[in-house]
């Protein structure tokens, strides 16, 4: 192998090592377009020892091109031996539908057929071919669009897609010459994609007009001091108080007005990253997401798939542009249920004192410390119970966090509640105050009958 091939290797060798952090036999999807790019990257990566499996998106927007890129990657990985997956989307039409640019909505398809397949191979790195280039783009296109510290930082080498797989760049210190050379060293076959060189996008026209009189790699090193310095003095004080803020998944409007402004808006940032994922997590979101704390509980922004809204005193956020606060439900007295989307609830009122219950979808109360009608509804942040068997109340959110309720089925979570007081958090735990005690004369039974 010539010294510059084996230079080139042995520096993304270092970088998946120590920076990335994934260990030479590991399994890695690797995002290939049929670019120069991706495709240096998987013939590194292969030759490496990876275990490397293929990923191709096929976004149906160059006509016979696009069929033809999927043509060279399918044949390139059959040469190779290697699996690939394809995948198939009229971006267009998910643009249209979604009412995102053609640019976002592939950018939102790609990042979540990663995210999926990986899940489903159990694959925890997904690399992609970004670049010194690219980070150096990156980084004057968000100055340009004024994304603040966030978007001075650029890319990041390893960044978190879901909790058991991360997004890894082992090119992003190396530059567009230095990855042509190897390829051509290499004797490399690739795919040219000539829209990169449309100028009516503003990355074409910094690519062609711009970065020959710059230094990528300049700009490339000021993006990862920036990072390094974020890393070490800002995201410390950005975690303690994201944990001080949020409840759920939602944050404390009255602890965001008591912060900095900047602050509050770095907390609105991390909400966005730690919940909606594929929304935009930057100051300009961070600003349309803090104007509803200026606005009536109830209004929304909806972004990434997802949506944030006024909850009373909180700004809730959910993954799911179609979740909405279940409407408040009446139980009126012996013999009565209510639907909600998973079954029914229905309150009992008995003179028997119960036998044995049938497990966490059922519990008895002392039916004279009850008021009825009882409310049925969705937990909210700020909610309290007083556990059975314990002194003190506590939060509803830190009680699903204790017995381990998964964070996606959290804010499904359902409280009946007699006089504002929640009497039963649904399927998890009673309300101290209104136990069965030996003076009991009278008994409630709530049930949760399941679909």
């Amino acid at each position: 192998m010539g010294s510059l091939m084996k230079s080139f290797r042995d520096r993304v060798a270092a970088y998946m090592k120590h920076t990335c952090q994934v260990a030479a036999g590991e399994r890695i999807l690797i995002g290939v377009s049929g670019g120069v790019d991706s495709v240096v990257l998987l013939d590194v990566l292969n030759g490496l020892g990876f275990g490397c499996e293929v990923i191709h998106v096929n976004f149906q927007l160059r006509g016979s091109d696009s069929d033809e890129d999927e043509k060279f990657v399918r044949d390139l990985c059959a040469q190779r031996r290697l699996k690939l997956h394809v995948r198939q989307v009229p971006a267009r039409s998910h643009a249209a539908g979604t009412k995102r640019s053609v640019q976002m909505a592939a950018r939102e398809i790609r990042y979540s057929l990663f995210t999926k397949t990986a899940s489903e191979r159990q694959i925890t790195s997904v690399a992609v071919g970004h670049h010194c280039d690219d980070q150096a783009e990156s980084l004057l296109i968000n100055l340009n669009r004024g994304t603040g510290l966030e978007g001075m930082v650029g890319m990041r080498p390893v960044r978190c897609l879901e909790a058991s797989c991360n997004l890894i760049r082992p090119l992003l210190t190396e530059t567009r010459d230095s990855i042509r050379a190897y390829a051509e060293a290499r004797h490399l076959e690739w795919r040219e994609d000539m829209s990169n060189q449309d100028e009516k996008y503003l990355r074409s026209r910094l690519r062609t007009k711009v970065m020959p009189h710059l230094n990528a790699e300049a700009l490339a090193r000021s993006a990862n001091l920036v990072g390094q310095w974020v890393d070490e003095f800002i995201a410390p004080a950005i975690a303690e108080n994201f944990d001080a803020a949020s409840e759920g998944q939602s944050l404390d409007i009255t602890y965001l007005e008591q912060i900095p402004n900047v602050l509050a808006q770095r907390l609105v940032i991390e909400g966005l990253r730690h919940w909606i994922p594929r929304a935009p997590a930057d100051e300009a979101m961070a600003q349309r997401v803090m104007a509803l704390i200026h606005m009536q509980s109830g209004k929304r922004v909806e972004v990434g798939g997802g949506a944030i809204w006024r909850d009373r005193n909180y700004l809730t956020f959910s993954d799911s542009i179609d979740h909405k606060p279940m409407e408040r439900l009446k139980l009126f007295g012996d013999s009565s249920s209510v639907a909600i989307p998973e079954g029914q609830i229905g309150l009992d009122l008995s003179h028997t004192k119960p036998g044995n219950l049938r497990g966490s979808d059922e519990a008895w109360l002392d039916a004279d410390r009850l008021t009825v009608p009882l409310t049925v509804r969705n937990w909210r942040p700020g909610d309290r119970i007083r556990p059975l068997g314990m002194e003190g109340t506590k939060k509803v959110s830190d009680l699903l966090t204790d017995i381990g309720v998964p964070a996606s089925k959290r804010k499904d979570t359902i409280v009946v509640c007699s006089k504002g007081e929640i009497v039963w958090v649904v399927g998890y735990r009673l309300s101290h105050t209104f136990r069965i005690m030996d003076a009991t004369r009278n008994y409630a039974r709530l049930y949760f009958e399941r679909n």
